[in-house]
């Protein structure tokens, strides 16, 4: 009579009971774990398909509304003509891709001796710059064979014959009316004879000229002498081994040496020359700053000591002297151009 009590007891074991719970909670928990996955992956899924909110554009800078009420042009290069002084004037004009919304700064550059408009887009790559700081860049050319400028009287006469500080207002008159350009930041650089050539456009036109800057500026006596109507900021970068504008001046040719070129800014901007400071030194650049001058204004030289005939951080040209890339000439330039307006 003891055995059949004792099978009864054995099947309620408590044992397997605790066992058997303890499996349906782990068959319960995967079939959730199964569950939860499954509905995670249609969710991603659907993500992945869904369009997405419209939330999701605010992270992008907003764009500056459209100011602009002058013709629509693409960004990139285009080839442009005007008529002055009863000649056809040609230019090189670069707008960057951010043109179109609101007027921007004009650059004005000017080529050297014997080279092109094109060529002096090429050499100096000053459009990379105006792509990224968004200013529009024009490149004039000049007249004559070879190319050339009507930057000053040197010891053979006029660099040039034509009348170039009428192009150059009417080639500002003209982009002015058909480019969305901000009037108040126009600036004019150049290289070689073409420094020379922004250096007296800065002296004629100072009342629509922000800022000059001039890179290895060959520096002739302009007819009249320089007259600006107002002090001028100016930057002027020159390597001291240039041996076709020479740092210190070539009197045969009657060339001035940087330091009557500066001189005659400091002259002008009534700069307090005990003020000057080193702004930067690197390797074979030295960068001088004269902070002290009227109405707001500065003077800064940038001073090569292995340079040559060149735009520093150029393509090197071997023929024209050491090429530096220490600076950019292009940042540089556009970095003194940015603090000042007219």
């Amino acid at each position: 009579m003891q055995e059949p009590d004792s099978h009864r007891q054995s099947s309620y074991d408590p044992r397997r009971i605790i066992g058997s719970i303890l499996m349906v909670i782990a068959i319960l928990i995967l079939l959730g774990t199964a569950a939860y996955s499954l509905h995670a992956g249609i969710l991603r899924s659907a993500g992945n398909t869904a369009p997405k909110s419209a939330s999701a554009g605010l992270t992008r800078p907003a764009q500056p509304p459209i100011t602009c009420t002058t013709p629509q042009h693409s960004s990139g290069n285009i080839n442009g003509s005007i008529t002055s002084a009863g000649l056809k004037r040609t230019f090189l004009l670069h707008l960057a891709p951010s043109y179109g919304r609101q007027p921007q700064p004009l650059v004005i550059n000017y080529h050297g001796y014997g080279i092109t408009s094109g060529a002096m887009a090429q050499y100096s790559d000053m459009g990379a710059e105006a792509d990224k700081a968004g200013f529009i860049l024009v490149f004039p050319q000049g007249v004559d064979s070879p190319p050339s400028w009507n930057a000053g009287i040197g010891a053979f006469g006029p660099t040039g014959d034509a009348n170039d500080i009428q192009f150059t207002r009417d080639l500002i008159s003209y982009l002015e009316k058909n480019y969305c350009v901000d009037a108040h930041h126009i600036y004019v650089t150049g290289y070689s004879l073409g420094a020379g050539m922004a250096y007296r456009v800065a002296c004629t036109l100072s009342n629509q000229i922000a800022a000059l800057a001039t890179v290895a500026g060959a520096f002739y006596h302009a007819p009249g002498g320089c007259n600006p109507s107002r002090p001028i900021p100016v930057l002027e970068i020159h390597g001291q081994e240039d041996m076709l504008a020479p740092y210190n001046g070539n009197p045969p040719k009657e060339m001035a040496a940087v330091s009557v070129f500066l001189n005659v800014w400091f002259t002008h901007d009534q700069c307090d020359t005990n003020t000057s400071k080193v702004i930067f030194h690197q390797g074979d650049v030295t960068g001088t700053e004269w902070p002290d001058c009227a109405d707001g204004t500065i003077v800064e030289h940038y001073r090569i000591s292995d340079g040559g005939h060149v735009w520093p951080g150029a393509i090197p040209r071997p023929s024209l002297g050491f090429t530096t890339h220490v600076i950019n000439a292009n940042v540089v330039i556009w970095n003194f151009f940015s603090q000042f307006k007219s």
